[in-house]
């Protein structure tokens, strides 16, 4: 007897001990990974690693962060040391930065009763020797928006922490998530000295409390619904050589003025064709400085989704002469892929319907005299003189003849009955930029019926994906890409931000950057002291402007916008200030602003 009742008590304790885990006292105690794609697995992983692409789940804040696929061995790519198919790389715009905000509200009775963790890992890495790395870090922030507590980071992976292997370190760093928070802002930096910034991996922050997670959605739209979309897309012009000489830009300035100045504008690709392709497909498709006829895509392009939809479109390229002509016998700088989608198989395979859909420009002056002929989608392209290349790459002389060929070609686009009887929208951009690495170029959104409000200025970064997914908003059309269906669209341009009475302002979302790196600064100033020689100057700390001059500097010429410089042009590694002043003078508007330089 004394036996069973040893035996029966060793069974009520073993079920005792089962009620324990399974009664509601027992649930998840801890949240499941609060970030959404830390993994990179939700992006569409490039095989270039100079592509960008778009980050779900991330916006993107300087730079041109990019998902690489760890299937890339032969470029000397990370063997797959973390799970799954790809990883986040730097691109191809050197120092990048991204971030999202974790919505930890729902937890908030928990974290105010103290004692609640964080668990912050991922993996990090870098290539060969190179002495780029990655840097995470946690802002924890009140319902206000105002950090509480410090800022927690993640350790980082050096070249010799790799021992100058090509590969992914494991890093974590835990702690206390400091009462009255309701948001954590997680930030990456691709930073780097010289040569390849870091790599990332299987990001992942969880608190020691239940959170209700956020799922991975595509950016909302607030483009409305058009009944014909104008895309034209010049080439090989810095947003500065558009913004800085307004007296040989008279018509895109009216464009501005009549709608809105996206400011804070990139290419995604060097050189040229893989941005056309980008707006076109969703994909860069190619890598290096491929061009037609050896870009032979069989990938999806907006052509076959508007025809899907039930609509139109053609794409009008000066000097083709004849459809679908792809010589040059009516003009000696005519170019095929000024257009892109003579680079896809399924139109350049298919004369028929290659010759029903790719005009000379001439054929746009007979289709706008009505809306009925007036396609739902037209690509209209310049030849390689009147698109700026040929004819000087953003020189002075090359942006009057853009300009000049612009107003020729879009005057009529609207004065057509397609723009002054029903909903249209113009959508001016670049290819990509003259020189500079960040890829910064001008992109004028202009609507129809008042859908674009006049003199909008946008300082949010968007890339050609962006306008890729503002392209298919406005027709109704399904993502082509993970590029481009989570690209966000130009909301701005529809949508301005709405914000206080306006006011002198100066800020970048990367304080810290490495030496040699960019730094984008966005500005603002009211009404009254906006002047074409407003300008940012950056100098040493302690120094009040006009004490010595500048160690470098920019107009700012707009009401608000972006300004990107290069650190290389400072004095090596340190903390520098950053001036907003007036007017070509010394009066500051702004500033100053710290930027600390490692």
């Amino acid at each position: 007897m004394r036996l069973l009742w040893r035996a029966l008590g060793s069974v009520l304790a073993l079920l005792g001990a089962l009620l324990v885990v399974v009664t509601p006292a027992g649930a998840a105690t801890s949240s499941g990974n609060l970030i959404v794609n830390g993994d990179a697995e939700a992006g569409y992983c490039t095989t270039d690693w100079t592509a960008a692409s778009t980050m779900p789940g991330w916006t993107v804040l300087s730079g041109s962060p990019d998902v690489v696929c760890h299937s890339v061995g032969s470029f000397g790519y990370p063997a797959s040391q973390t799970p799954g198919k790809a990883f986040f790389a730097p691109g191809n715009q050197g120092d990048g930065a991204m971030q999202q905000s974790v919505d930890v509200s729902s937890a908030a009775g928990a974290i105010d009763g103290g004692g609640i963790g964080y668990n912050l890992s991922g993996w990090l890495g870098g290539w060969t020797s190179y002495a780029g790395y990655a840097q995470v870090s946690l802002q924890f922030r009140n319902g206000s928006g105002q950090q509480v507590g410090s800022t927690a980071t993640l350790p980082t992976v050096s070249a010799a922490d790799r021992s100058s292997s090509t590969s992914f370190l494991s890093r974590t760093s835990t702690g206390t998530v400091p009462a009255g928070t309701r948001s954590i802002l997680v930030q990456v930096q691709f930073l780097q000295s010289s040569g390849e910034s870091g790599y990332l991996d299987n990001l992942s922050l969880t608190l020691t409390t239940p959170v209700t997670a956020a799922a991975l959605t595509p950016p909302v739209s607030k483009v409305p619904g058009y009944d014909h979309v104008f895309t034209v897309m010049m080439e090989n012009t810095d947003y500065s050589q558009v913004m800085g000489d307004p007296a040989d830009t008279p018509f895109i300035h009216s464009l501005m003025a009549q709608g809105a100045d996206m400011t804070d504008q990139h290419g995604v690709y060097h050189p040229s064709d893989e941005n056309y392709l980008a707006v076109a497909g969703g994909d860069t498709f190619t890598t290096g400085a491929t061009y037609w006829p050896n870009i032979k895509s069989a990938g999806t392009n907006l052509g076959d989704t508007v025809e899907a939809a039930g609509k139109t479109w053609k794409a009008y390229e000066q000097g083709m002469g004849t459809p679908c002509n792809t010589t040059t016998q009516y003009d000696a700088k005519y170019e095929p892929d000024d257009a892109p989608f003579i680079n896809y198989t399924d139109i350049s395979g298919n004369p028929a319907r290659c010759a029903a859909h790719l005009f000379d420009t001439t054929q746009l002056t007979t289709d706008l005299q009505s809306a009925a002929t007036t396609p739902n989608f037209s690509w209209i392209a310049a030849d390689d003189y009147y698109d700026g290349e040929a004819s000087g790459n953003g020189s002075a002389a090359s942006l009057k003849v853009q300009d000049t060929w612009l107003q020729q070609t879009l005057a009529p686009v609207m004065q057509s009955p397609a723009w002054t009887t029903q909903k249209s929208l113009l959508i001016l951009t670049w290819d990509e930029d003259n020189s500079n690495p960040d890829n910064h170029i001008a992109t004028v959104v202009v609507g129809s019926q008042g859908t674009v409000p006049a003199g909008t200025t946008s300082t949010s970064r968007y890339d050609h994906y962006s306008t890729a997914r503002t392209i298919e908003a406005a027709l109704g059309l399904p993502g082509i890409t993970a590029n481009d269906t989570y690209a966000t669209p130009m909301n701005d341009a529809f949508v301005p931000v709405s914000a206080p009475a306006p006011t002198n302002t100066l800020t970048t979302g990367t304080p810290n950057v490495s030496n040699g790196a960019n730094v984008t600064f966005q500005y603002s100033t009211p009404a009254s002291t906006v002047s074409s020689t407003n300008w940012i100057g950056i100098y040493p700390v302690g120094v009040t402007p006009g004490q010595q001059s500048s160690l470098t500097w920019q107009y700012a010429p707009n009401g608000s916008g972006s300004l990107t410089f290069s650190t290389s042009k400072l004095s090596g590694a340190g903390t520098y200030a950053v001036w907003y002043l007036y007017s070509d003078g010394y009066t500051a508007l702004a500033g100053p602003l710290t930027l600390t330089v490692s």
